[in-house]
């Protein structure tokens, strides 16, 4: 326990000067650039710097590309993501705090596509997590609908979008299906709407959800012992030979290993913990 106690300490304080290694005082020189090209036509170009050794860390496929069998470059250009986008996913990788519920969920889908391109999959588990609580109105509830259709690709960014859409048309219309599809056809028409609300209203008379709210899966994995198979991000568990204050599990990278938070969502530090001590509590 002594040893653990010790690992988390420097863990703790090896992410904590991770996260200024970015810094431009920093001794520590970046060895590689990210060219990002303004959407203008000024041909300016943003760049985001880092570093090639702890982006390998991160992720298996910044691994190969900078320390595999071919020559690595220096500047590399990105093209299907924004500066902005971009620089949040090293962020993450260099332990910065985010708060991922203040991004509009056009910018959270972006960063999934990166989580996965790069195969990042606590930043992945983190933004799925961030977009169930996204707030959803009349405004923009199609906005979401077509982002989840355009996301379609990717299941649990799209499943996870078109939930929270659902969740709240049942709420706003408080489970009138009536009243949900005259709102629902007072939308433009046009056939990417008409696709997109056509699987909305398929959403919305399911009488019974596919998979459990909880755990995501179908069956319900209630009471079954969690694994890093089965592991779902944000699940609720309890403990079965674990720390009694453990609420949910957080997963973290590149280790593949688990840390617990506590009911009111903070983060249990300097505890590593064992999946299969706990489990689903749906």
């Amino acid at each position: 326990m002594h040893s653990l106690r010790v690992y988390f300490r420097y863990k703790k304080m090896a992410a904590k000067k991770l996260s200024k290694c970015l810094d431009p005082n920093s001794n520590l020189p970046t060895d590689v650039k990210f060219l990002f090209k303004s959407p203008g036509l000024d041909g300016i170009v943003h760049e985001v710097k880092a570093h090639k050794l702890i982006l390998a860390i991160a992720s298996d496929v910044f691994e190969r590309e900078f320390f595999g069998s071919l020559k690595s470059e220096d500047d590399i250009p990105i093209s299907d993501a924004s500066k902005e986008v971009f620089q949040t996913m090293i962020d993450h990788i260099y332990c910065k705090k985010l708060d991922l519920k203040n991004y509009d969920p056009v910018f959270a889908a972006s960063l999934y596509y990166l989580s996965e391109k790069y195969i990042i999959e606590d930043l992945r588990d983190e933004v799925i997590v961030s977009v169930k609580e996204i707030k959803v109105s009349k405004k923009n509830v199609l906005e979401v609908a077509l982002l989840a259709e355009e996301s379609i690709l990717h299941e649990s960014l799209s499943e996870a979008l078109y939930n929270v859409v659902v969740t709240f048309l049942r709420a706003e219309f408080k489970n009138s299906m009536e009243k949900a599809v005259r709102f629902l056809t007072e939308f433009e028409a046009n056939e990417k709407h008409g696709l997109v609300i056509l699987q909305i209203l398929k959403l919305l008379v399911k009488e019974i959800p596919e998979k459990c709210g909880n755990c995501k899966k179908d069956p319900c994995l209630n009471g079954k012992g969690i694994t890093s198979n089965n592991f779902t991000a944000g699940a609720r568990v309890t403990p079965t030979n674990g720390h009694e204050g453990v609420h949910r599990l957080v997963r973290k990278e590149p280790y593949k290993q688990f840390t617990g938070a506590c009911v009111n969502g903070s983060e249990i530090t300097g505890r590593m913990l064992e999946p299969e001590f706990y489990a689903y509590c749906c």
